[in-house]
C-alpha cells in the first residue's frame, strides 16, 4: 500500500514537472542581460506570425527615431512662421526621413522565441549605439565642414547674390545638422550629441539681412489670372526681399499665369495652367532666368476651382520663390 502511494506521488510530481512551461527569455518582459541598454537600442515585437513579430520589433526601434523626425518637423513648421524659412521645410523634412531610413537599416534581429503556451512569437531587435552614433557623427562633421566653407564664401564674395546663395546653403546645412543631432541624442547614451559650432538663428538673421539688400520690382502680365499680383507680392515679401516700388529696382520679376478651363469631369470642374516667373537685371537688361510650375485645381463649381488653382500658385511661390530667384540671379 505504501509503495503504491509513493509511486502515485512520484507520478504526479513528474507529471507536474512535465506540464510546466519553460521560462521565457529575460528580454521578453525586461532588460536583456546580453544586450544592455548602455550598448544597444532594443525593440520588441509579438505576433502569431513569425515575420510580423520581427517587423514589429524593428518598428519598435524605428518609432524612437520617428519621434525625433516629428520633433524636427515641428521645429521646421514653427520656423515657417518666419517667412524667410519657408523654402527649407520640404527638403529638410525629406532629408531627415532619409537619414532615419539609413539608421534603421542598421537594425539587427537578435532573438526569436515562441511561447509554447499560446504559440505566439516574440522577437528582439537591436541597434548598436556605437555603430549608429559613429555614422551620425561623421555626417554631422561633414555638414559642419560644409557650413564653414559656405560662410567663408559668403563673407569673401563681392557679388551680393553670391553672398546670399552661400549664406542660404549655410543655413540649409545647419538645419540638416540639427535633425541629425536629434537622432544622435537618441543613440548617444548621454543624450548630448555634438554641440553646434554656429547658431542657426544667427545664420538665418545674417541671410535675412542680405536678402533685404536686394530690391525687386514685381510686374504681372495684364492678362494673367486675377489675384496673381497679390500672390506674387506676398511671396516676394515672405521670401525676405525688399519690394521696390520706385523706378530703380535691382531686378524685375515678371509673372504670368493663364488658366485653361477643362470643364466638368466626373462631377468636378477642372482648371489647369502654367505659372511662370522671369527675373531680369535692370542695369543690363539681361534675363537671369525663368522658372515654371504646372498648376491645376478642381472644385464642384468653376469659381471655386479658379480659387483653388490660385491658392496652389500661392503655396508653390511661398515655398519655392526665394530658392528660384537665388538660382536665377547666381546663374552665369
Amino acid at each position: 500500500m505504501k509503495r503504491s502511494v509513493l509511486l502515485f506521488a512520484v507520478s504526479m510530481l513528474l507529471s507536474g514537472c512535465a506540464s510546466k512551461p519553460p521560462a521565457s527569455p529575460d528580454w521578453v518582459t525586461g532588460e536583456s542581460a546580453q544586450y544592455k541598454r548602455a550598448q544597444y537600442l532594443v525593440g520588441r515585437g509579438q505576433s502569431a506570425s513569425r515575420e510580423e513579430a520581427k517587423d514589429r520589433a524593428r518598428a519598435d526601434i524605428a518609432k524612437i527615431f520617428q519621434v525625433a523626425v516629428i520633433a524636427e518637423s515641428d521645429d521646421i513648421q514653427k520656423y515657417r512662421s518666419d517667412a524667410a524659412g519657408e523654402q527649407y521645410e520640404s527638403q529638410i523634412t525629406r532629408r531627415t526621413a532619409t537619414q532615419t531610413s539609413q539608421i534603421v537599416r542598421g537594425i539587427q534581429l537578435a532573438e526569436l522565441w515562441q511561447d509554447p503556451a499560446d504559440r505566439n512569437f516574440h522577437a528582439l531587435a537591436i541597434l548598436p549605439r556605437q555603430q549608429a552614433a559613429a555614422s551620425l557623427r561623421q555626417q554631422i562633421g561633414q555638414l559642419d565642414e560644409d557650413t564653414g566653407n559656405h560662410i567663408e564664401r559668403s563673407q569673401q564674395s563681392e557679388d551680393l547674390f553670391q553672398k546670399i546663395a552661400a549664406a542660404n546653403l549655410a543655413v540649409a546645412s545647419q538645419q540638416e545638422r540639427e535633425s541629425l543631432q536629434k537622432m544622435l541624442q537618441v543613440v548617444d547614451i548621454t543624450g548630448r550629441g555634438i554641440a553646434p559650432r554656429w547658431s542657426s538663428e544667427s545664420l538665418k538673421d545674417g541671410l535675412d539681412g542680405l536678402l533685404k539688400r536686394v530690391r525687386i520690382a514685381s510686374r504681372v502680365a495684364g492678362d494673367a489670372t486675377p489675384g496673381l499680383a497679390d500672390v506674387v507680392a506676398g511671396a516676394l515679401a515672405g521670401a525676405g526681399f525688399m519690394i521696390e516700388t520706385g523706378e530703380k529696382p535691382d531686378f524685375v520679376l515678371r509673372s504670368q499665369m493663364k488658366l485653361d478651363d477643362l470643364g466638368l469631369k466626373d462631377g468636378w470642374y477642372w482648371q489647369r495652367g502654367v505659372l511662370e516667373v522671369t527675373l531680369t537685371e535692370t542695369a543690363t537688361g539681361r534675363v537671369r532666368g525663368t522658372k515654371r510650375w504646372s498648376i491645376k485645381g478642381n472644385a464642384p463649381d468653376r469659381e471655386s476651382a479658379a480659387k483653388r488653382t490660385l491658392s496652389q500658385a500661392d503655396t508653390v511661390l511661398k515655398q519655392e520663390l526665394r530658392g528660384a530667384i537665388i538660382d536665377m540671379a547666381t546663374s552665369r
